[in-house]
C-alpha cells in the first residue's frame, strides 16, 4: 500500500495498479487542494465538501476517486445457473478472472472452495479485509499443484514465482520469509478489518 502523500492518512483505498514512476509523477504535483471530496464541477469552479476553488474555464477534470470497480455483495462464484466473476485476490482483477477461468476448465467439485470471492476496498478496513481474503485464497490455490503450476506461469499473477527462478537462493529466501510472516500478517489484518 503506497500513499500519494506520506504525511496524510488516506480515507479511501481504491487499490489502483500503477508503476512507481507513475507514483513519483503524481507526487510531483505541487498545487494540491485538501478541501474534502468533490461535490460538483462547473466551468471555472470546483465545489468541495469544505469549500470551493477556482479553476481555468477550459480545465479538464479527472475524478480519480470514482468507483471504477463496484463493490456488490459477494456471492459464490459458481452457482447452478451462472458464473459470477468477482475478485479473488486483492488488487488484481485480471488475475481473478484468469484463475476463475482456469479453475472452471480444470476443477470439478470444489471450485467455490478454491476461489471464494474477495472484495475491493474503499476504506482502510475494507482494504485489510480484501487482503485477508486474498491471502487466504492464495494459500488455497497453492495447495493444488496444477493451479500453483499454472499461476506461477501466467503473466497476470504479480506474485508468481516462475519455476526457473524458484531455486535461486534469493528467491527461496524471500518466499520463506513471506511464508513465515503470513500467519501473523493475516491475523493482524483480521484485527484491522474488524
Amino acid at each position: 500500500m503506497l500513499r500519494l502523500d506520506r504525511s496524510v492518512t488516506p480515507t479511501m483505498a481504491k487499490a489502483p495498479t500503477l508503476g512507481l514512476w507513475e507514483l513519483d509523477l503524481l507526487r510531483s504535483i505541487e498545487d494540491v487542494v485538501r478541501l474534502g471530496r468533490r461535490r460538483s464541477a462547473r466551468r471555472g469552479r470546483l465545489e468541495l465538501d469544505e469549500g470551493s476553488v477556482g479553476i481555468a474555464d477550459d480545465a479538464v477534470i479527472v475524478n480519480c476517486a470514482a468507483d471504477g470497480l463496484k463493490m456488490p455483495p459477494r456471492v459464490s462464484i459458481w452457482s447452478p445457473d451462472a458464473i459470477t466473476l468477482q475478485s479473488v485476490r486483492a488488487g488484481f482483477p485480471c488475475f481473478g478472472a484468469a484463475i476463475t477461468g482456469y479453475v472452471e476448465a480444470s476443477a470439478d467439485d470444489e471450485k467455490n472452495r478454491l476461489c471464494p470471492p474477495a472484495s475491493f476496498g474503499n476504506t482502510l478496513s475494507d482494504w485489510a479485509r480484501m487482503n485477508t481474503i486474498g491471502m487466504r485464497n492464495v494459500a488455497s490455490f497453492s495447495t493444488e499443484p496444477d493451479i500453483k503450476d499454472w499461476s506461477d506461469r501466467v503473466a497476470v499473477n504479480a506474485a508468481r514465482v516462475p519455476p526457473e527462478r524458484a531455486t535461486e537462493p534469493a528467491v527461496s529466501e524471500a518466499v520463506a520469509r513471506m511464508r513465515g510472516a503470513t500467519p501473523a500478517a493475516v491475523a493482524r489484518l483480521d484485527e484491522l478489518s474488524a
